[in-house]
């Protein structure tokens, strides 16, 4: 009787068709229609984290990574497959926030968090 209920619940939501992906050279992000990004880890120079205050029904907190570029070269929402595993390889390196990434998950505005910056280095 509930048979479309179960089925539309058992459906992945679209935002976990999106992945993050690390290899040894590179970052693949992709939105899981066929929209693929590749970003260097040498090229890695910030992440960021955007918030939003749609809740629990949008894309409510998403990833972001630059390189020298303006606009980010690949993004993702924290539903994306792959993305613990991001996080914790993320965690492993130098200029990581941990506390900016707590303050993001927390957030209920519309705001941007710098989780991640390469450090300079000093000659």
């Amino acid at each position: 009787m509930f048979s479309w209920l179960k089925n539309g619940l058992s459906r992945p939501h679209p935002l976990e068709n999106w992945s993050v992906e690390i290899a040894e050279d590179h970052i693949t992000t992709s939105d899981g229609q066929g929209e693929v990004h590749q970003l260097p880890l040498a090229d890695l120079e910030e992440v960021v984290i955007a918030t939003d205050d749609s809740g629990p029904w949008g894309a409510d907190v998403v990833y972001l990574l630059y390189s020298m570029e303006k606009e980010p070269v690949g993004l993702f929402p924290i539903e994306a497959q792959g993305t613990q595993e991001f996080v914790e390889w993320l965690s492993q390196r130098d200029g990581y926030n941990d506390q900016q990434l707590r303050n993001a998950m927390r957030s209920t505005q519309i705001a941007r968090f710098l989780i991640y910056q390469r450090p300079t280095s000093r000659g």
